[in-house]
């Protein structure tokens, strides 16, 4: 991968952490409500989608694929995503969204390495290193969400 695409990965990857970050913190900081929505509730919808959007580079994946390798299981499992993100917003219990979001962002990271390490997925591994560490930034984040405002 050239060094311009890279340096793009990783700076959408970590900008992409900005509104995790920010509404985790007002959450635990106990702010008000801005533009009308509670931080606990701009956490779960941005969880949503990048959820969804995680789950749909497993789709992309899985087509990139399609000649080459069996895909139907990740065709599946990014719609499983897809779905379960959207759930996490209908069901309107934080302490549910937020367990269920923290969940299947750790699952996404698992299928993508273990697909990595079969090569249905790209097998570079530079973007994997990152990868955890947003991963494990998102569920940290709301983590410690849970445990303040949630138990």
């Amino acid at each position: 991968m050239n060094k311009g695409k890279n340096w793009l990965i990783h700076t959408l990857g970590f900008l992409g952490l900005i509104p995790f970050l920010a509404s985790s913190l007002a959450a635990l900081m106990g702010t008000g409500a801005f533009w009308g929505i509670q931080p606990l509730e701009f956490l779960i919808t941005y969880g949503a989608i990048i959820l969804t959007f995680l789950g749909g580079t497993l789709w992309g994946r899985a087509l990139h694929r399609a000649e080459s390798e069996k895909t139907a299981g990740l065709l599946l499992l990014s719609n499983v995503f897809a779905l379960l993100a959207w759930f996490t917003i209908l069901i309107n219990l934080p302490a549910w969204s937020l367990g269920l979001q923290m969940l299947g962002f750790v699952l996404v990271l698992f299928f993508e390495q273990k697909l990595a390490r079969s090569s249905a997925m790209t097998s570079y591994m530079g973007y994997y290193r990152i990868r955890v560490l947003l991963t494990t930034t998102v569920v940290v984040c709301q983590l410690l969400v849970f445990g303040n405002h949630i138990l």
